[in-house]
């Protein structure tokens, strides 16, 4: 978990600077700063038409009285790619692009949910503390005595 946040806090924002450097040295800075602005206005578009395609498929999943496990997880990758599409850099808004594709997307969940269950799901005991015997069943008149 301590990892997480190094590259949370440390990692991802050395890569956004140095993009912005890198990007700003071929293209300048004023069409950096562009394109981030695009970047975020195009996102903020994607983000609110695949929103809208969700919700209507999971209100459509809950009137046919179906689970809708996928598209909740699906509605969650879109909300967390709207999120990284606003933040600005280019590295966020390639993650947030690639949520927003529904091949990826679906490959981001795989990979959370067994993520997931292999940390925090059913572990086998390997230990079987089973004890195995029989029974009798008294009577009231064997009780007594």
């Amino acid at each position: 978990m301590f990892f997480i946040f190094i590259a949370i806090f440390i990692l991802i924002p050395i890569i956004e600077i140095s993009l912005f450097i890198e990007i700003g040295s071929i293209i300048g800075s004023f069409y950096t700063i562009m394109l981030i602005f695009l970047t975020a206005i195009v996102g903020v578009f994607f983000v609110r038409q695949q929103g809208i395609s969700t919700f209507q498929k999971l209100a459509s999943q809950l009137q046919n009285l179906e689970a809708p496990v996928q598209t909740v997880f699906e509605g969650l990758v879109i909300l967390i790619s709207g999120i990284l599409l606003i933040t600005p850099g280019f590295f966020s808004d390639s993650l947030g692009f690639l949520g927003l594709i529904p091949v990826t997307r679906v490959i981001f969940i795989k990979l959370v949910a067994s993520y997931i269950l292999s940390r925090y799901g059913v572990k086998q005991n390997h230990e079987d503390h089973t004890l195995e015997g029989d029974f009798v069943e008294l009577d009231d008149e064997d009780k007594i005595k």
